[in-house]
């Protein structure tokens, strides 16, 4: 679960996704795995209106991966609808424009922006739960 360096979202690809201004805190809660559909996604946001932070959580089993919810080829989600994510053996597909990426690395490897990929976040499970960033869960003050 690495963190990529690319843009995304606010429709400007020269920010980057840590100079989001809702971006989560170190240690945010995202969701328990049991709440990302098995062989499919799950977004959750940060902030609101249409240019709030948008986290995509793939899961395989016990695996997650988290992406920026963030194409690369036409600066949109990944999804039409909320919670509404196509998905095929290990692939997720942009809704908008058939571009199909690796749940494991967020690879393009098919459709109009092959070779491109989605932007990895840093993240980790404790307790079931997925959290943002890396090192330890957020402590309530």
């Amino acid at each position: 679960m690495d963190a990529g360096s690319a843009s995304a979202g606010r429709g400007d690809r020269t920010l980057n996704w840590q100079d989001h201004p809702d971006l989560p805190a170190n240690g945010t809660p995202l969701c328990r795995i049991d709440e990302i559909p098995d062989q499919n996604g799950r977004e959750v946001c940060f902030g609101a209106g249409k240019e709030n932070f948008k986290i995509l959580l793939l899961r395989q089993g016990q695996q997650v991966w988290t992406y920026v919810n963030f194409c690369p080829h036409f600066s949109l989600p990944l999804n039409y609808e909320p919670q509404t994510f196509v998905t095929l053996d290990g692939l997720i597909m942009c809704a908008h424009h058939t571009a199909f990426f690796n749940f494991n690395d967020g690879r393009c490897v098919d459709g109009p922006c092959i070779g491109d990929g989605l932007v990895a976040l840093p993240s980790f499970v404790q307790d079931e739960v997925v959290y943002f960033g890396s090192g330890s869960p957020a402590v309530a003050q």
